[in-house]
Protein backbone atom coordinates (compact mmCIF):
# COMPACT_ATOMS: atom_id res chain seq x y z
CA UNK A 1 0.00 0.00 0.00
CA UNK A 2 2.81 2.71 0.77
CA UNK A 3 4.35 1.75 -2.65
CA UNK A 4 1.31 2.44 -4.27
CA UNK A 5 0.79 5.73 -3.08
CA UNK A 6 4.13 6.29 -3.15
CA UNK A 7 4.05 5.57 -6.75
CA UNK A 8 0.82 7.82 -6.97
CA UNK A 9 2.09 11.00 -5.13
CA UNK A 10 5.30 10.82 -7.20
CA UNK A 11 3.51 10.14 -10.43
CA UNK A 12 1.23 13.60 -9.66
CA UNK A 13 4.47 15.18 -8.38
CA UNK A 14 6.32 14.82 -12.11
CA UNK A 15 3.68 16.11 -14.00
CA UNK A 16 2.68 19.32 -11.92
CA UNK A 17 6.60 19.99 -11.95
CA UNK A 18 6.70 19.18 -15.73
CA UNK A 19 3.57 21.76 -15.77
CA UNK A 20 5.35 24.45 -13.73
CA UNK A 21 8.53 24.06 -15.97
CA UNK A 22 6.00 24.71 -19.17
CA UNK A 23 4.69 27.62 -17.74
CA UNK A 24 8.08 29.31 -16.48
CA UNK A 25 9.47 28.70 -20.08
CA UNK A 26 6.39 30.44 -21.56
CA UNK A 27 6.53 33.33 -18.84
CA UNK A 28 10.12 33.85 -20.32
CA UNK A 29 9.07 34.13 -23.81
CA UNK A 30 6.28 36.22 -23.74
CA UNK A 31 8.65 38.35 -22.04
CA UNK A 32 11.23 38.08 -24.70
CA UNK A 33 8.72 38.41 -27.55
CA UNK A 34 7.33 41.61 -25.62
CA UNK A 35 10.85 43.20 -25.22
CA UNK A 36 11.46 42.63 -28.83
CA UNK A 37 8.62 43.72 -30.00
CA UNK A 38 9.08 47.26 -28.26
CA UNK A 39 12.68 47.12 -29.50
CA UNK A 40 11.65 46.80 -32.89
CA UNK A 41 9.36 49.61 -33.04
CA UNK A 42 11.39 52.12 -33.61
CA UNK A 43 11.62 50.45 -37.43
CA UNK A 44 8.33 51.96 -37.40
CA UNK A 45 8.98 55.82 -36.92
CA UNK A 46 5.09 56.84 -37.37
CA UNK A 47 3.85 54.12 -35.67
CA UNK A 48 6.39 53.60 -32.58
CA UNK A 49 4.77 55.61 -30.09
CA UNK A 50 1.63 53.76 -30.52
CA UNK A 51 3.19 50.09 -30.54
CA UNK A 52 5.14 51.13 -26.83
CA UNK A 53 1.92 52.34 -25.78
CA UNK A 54 0.29 49.04 -26.41
CA UNK A 55 2.85 46.72 -25.52
CA UNK A 56 3.08 48.55 -22.41
CA UNK A 57 -0.57 48.60 -22.11
CA UNK A 58 -0.59 44.64 -22.39
CA UNK A 59 2.53 43.97 -19.90
CA UNK A 60 0.36 46.02 -17.15
CA UNK A 61 -2.80 44.17 -17.44
CA UNK A 62 -1.14 40.72 -17.29
CA UNK A 63 0.86 41.76 -14.16
CA UNK A 64 -1.47 43.64 -12.19
CA UNK A 65 -4.98 41.87 -13.53
CA UNK A 66 -4.45 38.59 -15.20
CA UNK A 67 -2.11 37.15 -12.47
CA UNK A 68 -5.00 37.54 -9.87
CA UNK A 69 -7.24 35.85 -12.34
CA UNK A 70 -4.92 32.56 -12.90
CA UNK A 71 -4.37 31.75 -9.19
CA UNK A 72 -8.15 31.26 -9.40
CA UNK A 73 -7.77 29.02 -12.95
CA UNK A 74 -8.97 32.06 -14.86
CA UNK A 75 -8.00 34.22 -17.86
CA UNK A 76 -8.84 38.11 -17.47
CA UNK A 77 -11.06 40.09 -20.39
CA UNK A 78 -8.89 42.82 -19.70
CA UNK A 79 -5.42 41.20 -21.39
CA UNK A 80 -7.74 40.02 -24.58
CA UNK A 81 -8.61 43.62 -24.99
CA UNK A 82 -4.95 44.55 -24.52
CA UNK A 83 -3.94 41.85 -26.95
CA UNK A 84 -6.67 43.23 -29.54
CA UNK A 85 -5.25 46.67 -29.11
CA UNK A 86 -2.06 45.67 -29.60
CA UNK A 87 -3.07 43.66 -32.72
CA UNK A 88 -5.24 46.92 -34.52
CA UNK A 89 -2.00 48.82 -33.59
CA UNK A 90 0.31 47.21 -36.43
CA UNK A 91 -3.20 47.29 -38.83
CA UNK A 92 -3.44 51.13 -38.33
CA UNK A 93 0.56 51.34 -39.46
CA UNK A 94 1.16 53.58 -41.72
CA UNK A 95 4.79 53.06 -43.15
CA UNK A 96 6.34 53.76 -46.31
CA UNK A 97 7.13 50.00 -47.92
CA UNK A 98 9.73 50.98 -50.45
CA UNK A 99 12.61 48.18 -50.49
CA UNK A 100 12.61 44.92 -49.24
CA UNK A 101 13.87 46.32 -45.47
CA UNK A 102 10.46 47.50 -44.37
CA UNK A 103 8.40 44.12 -44.99
CA UNK A 104 10.79 42.07 -43.36
CA UNK A 105 10.72 44.36 -40.48
CA UNK A 106 7.07 43.95 -40.47
CA UNK A 107 6.94 40.15 -40.52
CA UNK A 108 9.69 40.22 -37.77
CA UNK A 109 7.33 42.07 -35.34
CA UNK A 110 3.96 39.64 -36.56
CA UNK A 111 6.06 37.11 -35.58
CA UNK A 112 7.04 38.55 -32.05
CA UNK A 113 3.15 39.42 -31.38
CA UNK A 114 2.39 36.33 -32.55
CA UNK A 115 5.08 34.64 -29.90
CA UNK A 116 3.25 36.54 -27.29
CA UNK A 117 -0.48 35.02 -28.11
CA UNK A 118 1.44 31.14 -28.05
CA UNK A 119 3.08 31.99 -24.63
CA UNK A 120 -0.13 33.17 -23.06
CA UNK A 121 -2.00 30.84 -24.26
CA UNK A 122 0.50 28.14 -22.61
CA UNK A 123 0.39 29.69 -19.47
CA UNK A 124 -3.40 29.82 -19.32
CA UNK A 125 -3.96 26.42 -20.09
CA UNK A 126 -1.39 25.73 -17.21
CA UNK A 127 -3.48 27.65 -15.29
CA UNK A 128 -6.72 26.27 -16.60
CA UNK A 129 -5.28 22.60 -14.80
CA UNK A 130 -6.48 21.49 -11.31
CA UNK A 131 -5.98 18.43 -9.26
CA UNK A 132 -9.68 17.02 -9.62
CA UNK A 133 -11.74 16.37 -5.71
CA UNK A 134 -11.61 12.40 -6.90
CA UNK A 135 -7.95 12.48 -6.93
CA UNK A 136 -7.52 14.81 -3.82
CA UNK A 137 -9.48 12.49 -2.54
CA UNK A 138 -7.49 9.72 -3.53
CA UNK A 139 -4.25 11.15 -2.34
CA UNK A 140 -6.06 11.68 1.34
CA UNK A 141 -7.46 8.55 1.46
CA UNK A 142 -4.25 6.57 0.46
CA UNK A 143 -2.08 8.45 3.10
CA UNK A 144 -4.63 8.21 5.75
CA UNK A 145 -4.45 4.20 4.75
CA UNK A 146 -0.73 4.12 5.05
CA UNK A 147 -0.48 5.73 8.15
CA UNK A 148 -3.28 3.80 9.79
CA UNK A 149 -1.34 0.59 8.60
CA UNK A 150 2.16 1.32 9.91
CA UNK A 151 0.46 2.33 13.31
CA UNK A 152 -1.38 -1.37 13.05
CA UNK A 153 2.18 -2.90 12.15
CA UNK A 154 3.58 -1.08 15.21
CA UNK A 155 1.24 -1.24 17.76
CA UNK A 156 3.40 -4.07 19.73
CA UNK A 157 6.17 -1.57 19.65
CA UNK A 158 7.33 0.52 22.49
CA UNK A 159 5.66 3.76 22.73
CA UNK A 160 8.43 5.81 22.09
CA UNK A 161 9.85 4.42 19.10
CA UNK A 162 6.32 4.12 17.62
CA UNK A 163 5.49 7.92 18.15
CA UNK A 164 8.82 8.65 16.27
CA UNK A 165 8.14 6.15 13.74
CA UNK A 166 4.45 7.77 12.93
CA UNK A 167 5.65 11.06 13.52
CA UNK A 168 7.97 11.26 10.72
CA UNK A 169 5.64 9.20 8.59
CA UNK A 170 2.97 11.56 9.35
CA UNK A 171 5.14 14.71 8.56
CA UNK A 172 6.49 13.26 5.37
CA UNK A 173 3.39 12.20 4.13
CA UNK A 174 2.30 16.23 4.83
CA UNK A 175 4.70 17.61 3.55
CA UNK A 176 4.45 15.62 -0.01
CA UNK A 177 0.49 17.16 0.28
CA UNK A 178 1.75 20.16 0.82
CA UNK A 179 3.76 20.31 -2.39
CA UNK A 180 0.76 18.56 -4.25
CA UNK A 181 -1.75 21.58 -3.30
CA UNK A 182 1.19 23.90 -4.19
CA UNK A 183 2.20 23.28 -7.55
CA UNK A 184 -1.31 22.43 -8.43
CA UNK A 185 -2.20 26.48 -7.97
CA UNK A 186 1.17 27.31 -9.83
CA UNK A 187 0.18 31.26 -10.04
CA UNK A 188 -1.26 30.97 -6.43
CA UNK A 189 -0.89 34.46 -4.08
CA UNK A 190 1.57 32.35 -1.88
CA UNK A 191 4.07 30.21 -2.24
CA UNK A 192 3.72 29.49 -6.18
CA UNK A 193 6.49 28.65 -8.07
CA UNK A 194 5.19 30.95 -11.00
CA UNK A 195 5.90 34.46 -10.60
CA UNK A 196 5.23 37.60 -13.11
CA UNK A 197 9.04 38.67 -12.38
CA UNK A 198 10.26 38.33 -15.57
CA UNK A 199 7.29 40.35 -17.55
CA UNK A 200 7.40 42.99 -14.31
CA UNK A 201 11.00 43.42 -14.81
CA UNK A 202 10.65 44.31 -18.94
CA UNK A 203 7.67 46.36 -18.04
CA UNK A 204 9.94 48.64 -16.37
CA UNK A 205 12.14 48.77 -18.68
CA UNK A 206 9.73 49.58 -21.03
CA UNK A 207 8.50 52.48 -19.03
CA UNK A 208 12.09 53.65 -18.13
CA UNK A 209 12.54 53.80 -21.94
CA UNK A 210 9.85 55.34 -22.88
CA UNK A 211 8.50 57.14 -19.96
CA UNK A 212 5.55 59.89 -22.30
CA UNK A 213 4.26 56.89 -23.50
CA UNK A 214 3.93 54.92 -20.27
CA UNK A 215 2.23 57.78 -18.58
CA UNK A 216 -0.59 57.56 -21.13
CA UNK A 217 -3.65 55.49 -19.60
CA UNK A 218 -4.37 52.15 -20.93
CA UNK A 219 -7.73 51.29 -21.90
CA UNK A 220 -8.37 49.32 -18.43
CA UNK A 221 -7.33 51.81 -16.14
Amino acid sequence: MASAFGILVGFVIVFLLGQANDGRTAIGNEATSIGTAFDEAQLFPVGEPMIQHALICYSRAVTEIEWDAMAKHESAPEVDQAYRELVAVYGDIDEPTDGAFQPAAATNSFAQIGGISTARETRLEIASNVVSPLLWGLLAGSAALVLLLLFVVTVHAKPIPQAILLGLASMFTVVLLLLVLTLSSPYGETSAPLTPELIEDNTDRMVALAPEVADEPCSFE
